[in-house]
């Protein structure tokens, strides 16, 4: 699932660095909405502006993380 992820969010966003220690830096407002759309889309479940915390937001493992915590629900 993480390369999976990865490689979505890399295709959809070049410019970010996804191996950054802390991805929140790394990114806009565009950019996280289109994160959660991505994944949302992707996995179908739901991800709102809730969900956009520094910790869940740290790094492709902590989206790992949130992805399967929602498809866990």
């Amino acid at each position: 699932m993480r390369q999976h992820i990865l490689s979505l969010l890399s295709d959809a966003l070049p410019t970010v660095d996804f191996s950054s220690d802390f991805l929140f830096s790394e990114l806009d407002s565009l950019s996280i909405v289109n994160i959660l759309m991505i994944l949302s889309d992707e996995y179908g479940i739901k991800l709102d502006s809730s969900d956009v915390t520094p910790r869940n937001f740290k790094s492709i493992d902590s989206l790992v993380s949130l992805v399967e915590s929602k498809l866990n629900r």
